[in-house]
């Protein structure tokens, strides 16, 4: 491949990327909407506006997974990318609470779509596994970028006037851009021949059916994701009720679980490099280690360090799976694996609310701190059958690699 069409491939991932988390820009948002736009209306009402876009992104998922390949990835980058610009700042305009709700829908659909988009054009633009390992390593840096830039500048539009936020989804159309000018579309895949160059030393088949072990990486990822994500919606409450801090304290440990992300970004190719096919196990045990200091840390600095290491290893684990979907899965399942994956964790997401609510029938306690502990021992007990799991596959890849 030559070098120039090497850095345009850099290019338009890091452009794709950046628009995964633009679900968080309307988030600082919601206390501002409540208060002022819509203080006549509940605030589970309001929170609606951010949780239909998480509940619409998973048929987004699933359909972009299945027509991908289908239709050019440009088609599919417009229409991801052009919703989210469009449907995004239209509640600026008509902040009818029945008109936003359809808006914010349709958004989380478009981010939906763009899920499978991200890594399915990381696996086809880079056959070498060295520079796909370093183009995820490079999306993931973007999207947490991104994920930062969204928070922050929303927050400060937020203060400004609450719906202002809105306008900040037209940033979208410089990624767009970018994309319908830089990519190359990849060659359509061959029918019924195993690819030599895209698919490992194992000459993965084009065409066949979803890898019981890919389905499996989705369900132990929504099933950890399930048990973890209360550190993230309750922390605020712990907070609160330990008397750590006001919304400002728990805005920036929520804000540091981001910039986990970003570390997790920077050092995915080091790690990947050293560890191998075994980084997905290096990311579980991070993110078991980084679950109990939040669980069991009953001091603001163990809480940091708790929401950094989780947020570190959710972007190893996940580029790390992902990664390794190129060595196993027949190409044009690829895109449908992904989405899958992705719709685990929003399923996970979706749940954790019924899992908190659960927690607290069945304890009689209102302390947020015990979904987070309950949680603690699920995400320990998921590590563990997606490690030993994770190394017998691995192990088989590797005999059927030295015959």
């Amino acid at each position: 491949m030559e070098k120039s069409l090497i850095k345009r491939n850099y290019i338009v991932i890091i452009a794709v990327y950046f628009v995964a988390n633009v679900i968080f820009m309307i988030g600082p948002a919601l206390n501002a909407l409540s208060t002022t736009v819509y203080a006549q209306k509940s605030y589970t009402s309001v929170l609606l506006i951010s949780t239909i876009s998480s509940l619409c992104m998973i048929p987004g998922s699933l359909i972009s997974g299945a027509i991908l390949g289908k239709i050019k990835f440009k088609t599919m980058a417009l229409i991801s990318m052009g919703g989210i610009a469009i449907f995004g700042v239209i509640p600026y305009f008509s902040q009818a609470l029945m008109v936003v709700y359809i808006c914010r829908g349709i958004v989380g659909f478009c981010i939906g779509v763009g899920f499978p988009l991200q890594s399915t054009l990381a696996l086809r633009l880079f056959p070498d596994a060295k520079q796909r390992t370093r183009a995820i390593g490079l999306g993931t840096i973007s999207l947490s970028a991104g994920s930062i830039l969204f928070m922050i500048v929303s927050g400060a539009l937020a203060d400004m006037q609450a719906t202002y936020p809105f306008l900040f989804h037209a940033i979208v159309i410089i990624p767009l851009i970018i994309v319908l000018v830089y990519l190359k579309e990849p060659a359509p895949l061959p029918e019924n021949v195993a690819d030599e160059t895209a698919q490992g030393a194992l000459n993965v088949p084009i065409d066949g059916k979803i890898p019981v072990y890919a389905v499996f990486t989705a369900v132990m990822f929504a099933v950890i994701f399930f048990a973890f994500y209360p550190v993230l919606l309750n922390m605020s409450s712990v907070c609160a009720y330990e008397k750590i801090g006001g919304a400002t304290i728990a805005g920036i440990l929520l804000a540091l679980f981001t910039v986990g992300n970003l570390i997790g970004g920077l050092t995915f190719e080091l790690l990947h490099n050293i560890f191998h096919k075994y980084v997905v196990p290096v990311g579980l045990v991070l993110w078991v280690a980084g679950t109990a200091c939040v669980a069991f840390g009953m001091s603001v600095p163990l809480i940091i360090l708790g929401v950094l290491l989780s947020g570190w290893a959710i972007q190893v684990v996940w580029p790390g799976t992902v990664n390794t979907y190129a060595d196993y899965v027949p190409a044009k399942k690829q895109s449908m694996v992904i989405a899958i994956f992705v719709s685990g964790m929003n399923i996970g997401c979706f749940c954790t609310t019924y899992f908190i609510a659960g927690v607290t029938a069945a304890t009689g306690s209102v302390n947020p701190r015990l979904p987070i502990t309950y949680g603690f021992f699920i995400v320990l007990a998921g590590t563990v059958i997606w490690t030993i799991a994770h190394c017998i596959h691995q192990n088989q890849r590797n005999k059927l690699a030295n015959k």
